[in-house]
């Protein structure tokens, strides 16, 4: 599901894909900081990337280390950057981070009862097990995309038990910090609880009901949400 803002000048970069590869079924999620034109450029580079990447990489890790890649040279190609050293002159390391994107990359190998998780910077997918919902959270969390020569954590990968029945939720940060006319945040683990058990596309429409009365159809920022369940 992608719900985008109001206004087009606050259009953001939330993307998601999902592909069947080789080492099974693979998934991104993720959000670029910024938004209008700049924004969805940097979507299509990476979308494009992940395309590519998703089919000839084994390694899950290894897709986000090349993702990452592919975003510093997006973001060196619109500050005109040729490399670190003019990264390093006054005032350009506070340009250099503002341009980023956080992504989340989920991998389920074939044969295996399990998902294969690396977070790059962003929020923490829900598990839906049982009827309980918890967060997956990173351990160790890894840089966002675009940051990777600038912060010392490398990409890691988590594995995790998800067997028949299990439901993972992976959001943008659209659906969590989207304030009511009191300011407020939504509660999305408390709403994904409320409707774990109905089928999946119902829970799915529910989220969006939700999240459109929380602020009344006034959306201040693209919302993305893309959820799984294994059925054997």
């Amino acid at each position: 599901m992608y719900l985008p803002a109001e206004s087009e000048a606050r259009i953001g970069g939330d993307f998601y894909e999902a592909l069947r590869t080789p080492y099974g079924a693979r998934i991104l999620i993720g959000d670029v900081r910024g938004k209008g034109l700049p924004a969805v450029g940097a979507t299509s580079t990476l979308l494009s990337a992940f395309r590519e990447l998703a089919y000839g990489e084994a390694s899950l890790t290894r897709v986000a280390e090349r993702l990452d890649s592919r975003a510093r040279r997006h973001i060196a190609a619109l500050d005109g950057d040729p490399g670190p050293a003019r990264r390093a002159g006054p005032g350009r390391d506070a340009l250099f981070t503002e341009r980023f994107a956080t992504a989340l990359l989920v991998e389920f190998p074939p044969g295996d009862r399990v998902a294969r998780l690396v977070h790059c910077g962003h929020p923490e997918p829900y598990l839906v097990h049982a009827g309980e919902v918890r967060p997956w959270e990173p351990d160790p969390p890894g840089a966002p995309l675009g940051l990777g020569d600038l912060l010392t954590t490398e990409p890691a990968a988590r594995t995790v038990p998800f067997g028949p029945g299990d439901r993972l939720v992976l959001y943008t940060d659209g659906f969590i910090e989207a304030r009511d006319r009191l300011g407020r945040f939504p509660d999305l683990a408390a709403r994904i609880h409320a409707h774990a058990g109905r089928p999946l596309a119902a829970m799915v429409a529910a989220l969006r009901r939700d999240l459109l009365h929380h602020v009344r159809g006034d959306l201040d920022d693209d919302a993305a949400l893309v959820a799984l369940e294994r059925l054997r």
